[in-house]
């Protein structure tokens, strides 16, 4: 499973967590990018959805949150079939180190769960204690 971390994220997050998975996870997770390492920053959600999508074995991992029910971005993670893990709101009322080390100890599960289901969309409360939430 490769993973993709949306514009909204920090980009050397990508970096941060290829690094600790390489010998946690040699077979379960391929590639951690981030959307700056592939597209243009003002690359719609619609255009690189489409072309996950169209490589197959992707996992989005988002603050954005494609909340809107009826959205165009909805509409393509649902039609294509990609994972979503998105960062619940809370998220957003703690400093970066804080968020840093807060994703560090979700990866396990997002990972376990990445894997185990394809075409999930999930949201990750900020404490650890909590279970993710199907959206």
């Amino acid at each position: 499973m490769n993973f993709f971390l949306d514009a909204n994220l920090p980009p050397c997050w990508a970096g941060c967590l290829s690094a600790c998975s390489g010998s946690q996870y040699p077979t379960e997770v391929g590639r951690v990018v981030h959307l700056r390492e592939r597209f243009a920053p003002s690359t719609p959600d619609t255009e690189w959805l489409h072309a996950l999508a169209r490589e197959r074995d992707w996992c989005v991992i988002s603050c954005d949150g494609f909340r809107k029910r009826n959205g165009a971005e909805r509409k393509a993670i649902r039609d294509n079939g990609l994972s979503v893990f998105v960062l619940q709101n809370s998220w957003a009322n703690y400093p970066y180190w804080e968020k840093t080390s807060q994703l560090l100890r979700w990866w396990p599960r997002i990972v376990e769960q990445a894997v185990a289901v394809e075409g999930i969309a999930m949201e990750v409360p900020w404490k650890v204690s909590g279970r993710f939430r199907q959206l």
